[in-house]
């Protein structure tokens, strides 16, 4: 549709509006509910639910917010979260002012030189006990993230679509959501809900395995590279750890004892972090050390010290699954 068609202030161009925005998308939307029974509410969190369910095969509840996402049977349920950094407003590094993700030029000096943001993240909600006691009862967690392809070039408009299943027993993610609900929210006044971020350390421990993804091109092409039916699902794992040196979730103490978990008779001294972590990675290849044991050891070594005095305050349904936190 060419921009010139309709006029900001005419009655034309609302009502087109209406019909390409609201009636339209509401009518595509309602017939998809129809297939996947997610809600007909057409908001992208919501669009990442309807693609969740189509990908797995599993319905949802109905309910939107409310509710199960996923029906999984033999009363197994799944949680989905979605993180849409496409759309997000990104900044002229010459002159500061805001430009839209259609803006190639800034409209205010003309420059070329945008930058995209890429800092949305999935947010996990545990508004008090009874959600924190339930947050490792769904069967899977599916993690839906809809980026650019490139973010270091205004020419590449590719996005790419990607769902990722986390099984929320792992260490990585319970003890983090632990952590978050007894330490973290319980000191933060505005009680803000967890930020996980795609591609970050938290999010590798989780053991997160990738069974979608398709790269939506700029001219409505869609070309999809993972699915189930293709069987090219892969687990995500650790990148090399040296990669991870400037993450604060890794201490110092902490990587200090995944070293020696190892390896008890490796000396330390008084090695940087980056260091002992270059010396865990050639251990990892060495002994060819499994992505789900380096997670576990991880985890430990990261959370228990931060869980120990909290162990009166986690209920039995979550350290049932834990034999470190009984």
């Amino acid at each position: 549709m060419p921009e010139t068609k309709y006029q900001l202030g005419t009655i034309e161009a609302s009502e087109q509006l209406i019909k390409d925005l609201y009636i339209n998308l509401r009518t595509e939307v309602n017939a998809w509910a129809k297939v996947t029974y997610q809600t007909p509410q057409a908001r992208m969190g919501y669009i990442g639910q309807h693609l969740v369910s189509v990908v797995t095969g599993y319905p949802g509840g109905k309910s939107g917010a409310r509710g199960y996402d996923l029906i999984m049977g033999n009363n197994a349920y799944g949680e989905i979260k979605t993180c849409y950094r496409v759309d997000q407003l990104g900044q002229c590094s010459d002159c500061g002012s805001v430009v839209s993700s259609l803006e190639k030029q800034c409209s205010a000096c003309g420059s070329d030189s945008i930058i995209k943001k890429e800092d949305s993240k999935w947010l996990i909600t545990i508004r008090h006990d009874a959600e924190f006691f339930k947050i490792l009862e769904p069967e899977r967690y599916y993690f839906v993230l809809f980026e650019f392809e490139s973010i270091s070039t205004i020419d590449n408009n590719n996005i790419v679509a990607s769902i990722w299943e986390v099984d929320p027993k792992t260490k990585g993610f319970g003890y983090c959501m632990m952590d978050y609900y007894l330490n973290i929210r319980a000191k933060c006044s505005s009680k803000a809900p967890f930020n996980m971020w795609p591609h970050q350390f938290k999010f590798a421990l989780t053991q997160p395995k990738l069974i979608y993804r398709s790269v939506i091109k700029e001219d409505g092409t869609i070309d999809t590279k993972i699915f189930p039916t293709k069987e090219n699902s892969y687990m995500d794992e650790l990148l090399p750890l040296c990669e991870y040196s400037r993450t604060t979730t890794i201490t110092l103490d902490a990587a200090k004892k995944a070293l020696l978990t190892f390896d008890p008779h490796q000396p330390i001294g008084k090695k940087s972090k980056h260091d002992l972590l270059i010396q865990l990675e050639a251990i990892r290849q060495a002994k060819s050390i499994s992505n789900n044991r380096l997670c576990n050891v991880f985890a430990d070594a990261i959370y228990l010290p931060l869980l120990e005095s909290k162990k009166s305050q986690i209920p039995s349904c979550l350290t049932r699954y834990y034999k470190e936190l009984q």
